[in-house]
């Protein structure tokens, strides 16, 4: 920051250099890309930053196939110095717009496809972790099936019998109707 000197004729008028600061006239700030260029869009109401922090986002969004391959490269590509390609990237504005479209292209479904047909094949290759991580993945699209046990009784007041019918009603309720199997007889063991 350069903040300007006495105003013209202050200094004959018996003002020393120290009282000078009460006569500032002009603080300079060096412009380097550290927000210049907002403007505010009427459609939208709000502000929309500058068209080269724009090309600066879509590029950085691109990941690892982008081109250039380095930050550096693109800020001489396109006319920034790379300190202001690094202001930019710190500014809150816009690593706020870099948060929210970085989320937006994570969820999209072909990438979570992308991604779950890679952990897939890994998993029928035999790779324990990523079975575990496909399961628990695919655990939240299956049905959860509860047993209520409506019955006051405590099981072990049932005698063996009463048991084996009760497990058979059970059995029976998930067997398709082809598969009915009877039970001949319980042997206590």
């Amino acid at each position: 920051m350069y903040v300007g000197s006495v105003p013209n004729g202050a200094q004959n008028q018996g003002v020393s250099r120290w009282d000078s600061l009460r006569y500032v006239v002009e603080v300079f700030m060096p412009k380097n890309g550290g927000g210049a260029g907002w403007k505010w869009d009427e459609d939208s109401q709000s502000k929309v930053m500058p068209e080269k922090w724009t090309n600066l986002l879509d590029w950085l969004l691109q990941g690892p196939d982008r081109v250039p391959k380095y930050q550096k490269d693109w800020a001489k590509e396109n006319g920034i110095h790379v300190d202001s390609v690094r202001r930019i990237k710190r500014d809150p504005r816009f690593a706020k717009e870099w948060d929210r479209r970085a989320a937006e292209l994570n969820i999209h479904p072909e990438r979570t496809q992308g991604v779950i047909d890679a952990l897939f094949a890994q998993a029928a290759a035999g790779d324990v972790k990523a079975a575990s991580l496909y399961l628990q993945y695919i655990e939240k699209f299956t049905p959860k099936r509860r047993l209520v046990v409506d019955d006051e009784r405590s099981v072990s007041g049932l005698s063996d019998s009463e048991l084996a019918d009760e497990l058979e009603a059970l059995v029976a309720e998930f067997r398709p109707e082809s598969e009915d199997v009877e039970v001949d007889e319980v042997v206590d063991v």
